[in-house]
């Protein structure tokens, strides 16, 4: 399942977020060498902020996180267009409807391959369902040359707003994708998700409750 972690509910999910941001510097510092700022163990940034919607997976038998990303509004500052508006040939698209979704994390040990396939693609059907309940009809992002493929082929509508910046495995690209439910049905399908998969309270509390 995978948890919406919002300002209104994050203090039940303290503890996943502590996680979430340690994996993160394993991850993004630690094995990719990405020069971040980080503080006691953790990667934290300045678009980390109240704001910020997290969609946390985990793993229903060990209830240990499996993937993760940030969802932040383009009507405030962001990734794109504070650090990366070079790769839209044409200003990107913002506003209280279109969020940007970065920081995309696979746990460390996740195997390269069919593994990590599955996290995006059940990530990507996360997005777009949370998309649906909180008005959200575009959703931006930065990728590199490794997942950009994978994300196009995942069956959401997505196009590039540019050609890019690098080579190789060095390319950046930045892309706007479509939410609509034909592209939800697309992804589930390939991805082979029968259910809807986001959660907005812990299971033990949606039990009692």
């Amino acid at each position: 399942m995978i948890y919406i972690v919002s300002a209104e509910n994050r203090r039940r999910f303290h503890h996943l977020l502590t996680e979430m941001h340690r994996q993160r510097k394993a991850v993004f510092i630690d094995k990719l060498k990405w020069r971040l700022d980080h503080s006691a163990g953790l990667e934290i940034d300045c678009y980390d902020s109240a704001e910020a919607i997290y969609l946390i997976e985990t793993d229903p038998a060990t209830a240990s996180i499996t993937s993760s990303v940030r969802l932040l509004p383009t009507h405030v500052p962001h990734l794109l267009s504070e650090h990366f508006s070079d790769l839209c040939d044409t200003p990107a698209p913002r506003g209280s409807h279109v969020w940007e979704a970065t920081r995309f994390c696979p746990a460390p040990a996740t195997p390269i391959g069919a593994p990590r396939r599955a996290l995006l693609g059940r990530m990507i059907a996360g997005i777009i369902e949370t998309a649906f309940i909180f008005g959200i009809e575009q959703v931006t992002y930065v990728t590199d040359a490794a997942l950009a493929p994978l994300a196009l082929r995942a069956g959401w509508n997505a196009r590039a707003l540019g050609p890019g910046r690098g080579r190789g495995r060095h390319k950046i690209q930045a892309f706007v994708a479509d939410i609509n439910s034909e592209g939800l049905r697309r992804v589930r399908q390939s991805y082979g998700i029968g259910a809807p998969l986001i959660r907005f309270v812990p299971a033990d509390l949606a039990k009692a409750a």
